[in-house]
């Protein structure tokens, strides 16, 4: 439990999840801007997710104790992408003017817009997967790795 001023705020622990964090929050406001930067045709770029995972897999990579580069890599793409769904409120929109019973509009807007999410985030999860294994390498190119103390 991480404790912010007087609230307790109850995030992941884990130390996969510390390195995500850190990575896809870092690259939500780049996302973000390159989405604001394609206005008229809005479309959405994953290169601030594959630097967001970088991150992170660099991060972890550094850590004292073995972190799973592609477990974290894989997390930080998706909390990076999240900015993303934004696309999902242009799809509800165009889909206001679907004909049919109204069960069938209900039915047909929850599937596509689950199957669209389930696609923009595991691509951006692979995508970040990509930007922590060359982080992880990175690290390891540039020989940061800590060592664990040991205490007698």
């Amino acid at each position: 439990m991480l404790r912010i001023g007087p609230l307790p705020l109850s995030l992941p622990a884990s130390e996969p999840w510390k390195y995500a964090l850190f990575g896809g929050i870092a690259s939500m406001p780049f996302t973000v801007w390159q989405y604001l930067q394609s206005s008229p045709e809005n479309e959405f770029s994953l290169g601030a997710v594959f630097f967001g995972g970088l991150f992170a897999g660099y991060l972890a990579s550094t850590a004292a104790t073995e972190i799973d580069v592609i477990d974290v890599g894989f997390r930080a793409g998706v909390i990076g992408a999240l900015p993303v769904l934004w696309i999902l409120v242009d799809f509800l929109e165009a889909a206001s003017v679907l004909g049919g019973p109204l069960w069938f509009q209900v039915i047909a807007v929850s599937m596509v817009v689950l199957i669209i999410t389930s696609v923009i985030l595991g691509f951006a999860g692979f995508v970040g997967l990509l930007g922590a294994k060359i982080g992880g390498w990175l690290a390891k190119k540039a020989g940061t790795r800590q060592t664990a103390s040991v205490e007698n």
